[in-house]
């Protein structure tokens, strides 16, 4: 006995009308599979691609897709910042100079790349030159505003305080020990 909701099930599976699927599960007994076969075979359904065979392999490939694009606009948009980073460290640079002459020029990315790698040479040196009268600065197209480089002058006239602090001091005890003597 075929019943109201097979109909349905294979008119909504076939698109065909409702006569169409209760005359086809007639002639199946009931047999949906059968059924839509039998419409197949008539012309009254369009067949599935790929003769109706499916692979879990196919759908398994799909899915992998949409993350790879994911993952690929991921990897781009990072490698698009470290460009930009790059180019805004070749295109600025950090400039040491002593009374408004420029001694040293050297692009921001090797300045940086030299902090990571020396930094133990590079920071104590930077305070010696201090010491000696050297000044820093930012110099290129994106330091128009000078907050950083005022910034920088203030720790370095900070330092000069400093020495100066610290010569004083020597000197002072310089001259007691000749007191002394």
């Amino acid at each position: 006995m075929i019943t109201l909701e097979q109909v349905e099930k294979l008119k909504s599976v076939t698109g065909v009308s409702y006569n169409e699927a209760k005359e086809a599960l007639d002639q199946t007994q009931g047999d949906i599979l059968e059924a839509v076969l039998l419409l197949e075979r008539a012309g009254k359904v369009k067949k599935p691609e790929n003769d109706g065979s499916v692979s879990s392999k196919e759908t398994e490939t799909k899915k992998e897709e949409q993350p790879k694009k994911k993952e690929d606009d991921s990897f781009k948009k990072f490698f698009d910042w470290i460009k930009h980073v790059l180019h805004l460290g070749n295109t600025n640079d950090f400039v040491v100079y002593k009374e408004d002459k420029d001694s040293i020029s050297i692009p921001l990315t090797i300045f940086v790349i030299m902090l990571l790698f020396a930094f133990w040479v590079v920071f104590p040196l930077m305070i010696v030159g201090l010491f000696f009268s050297f000044r820093y600065r930012f110099a290129g197209p994106n330091f128009t505003n000078d907050k950083i480089n005022r910034t920088v002058d203030t720790l370095s006239n900070a330092t000069l305080r400093t020495g100066e602090a610290v010569k004083e001091a020597v000197n002072n005890l310089s001259k007691e020990f000749k007191k002394d003597e």
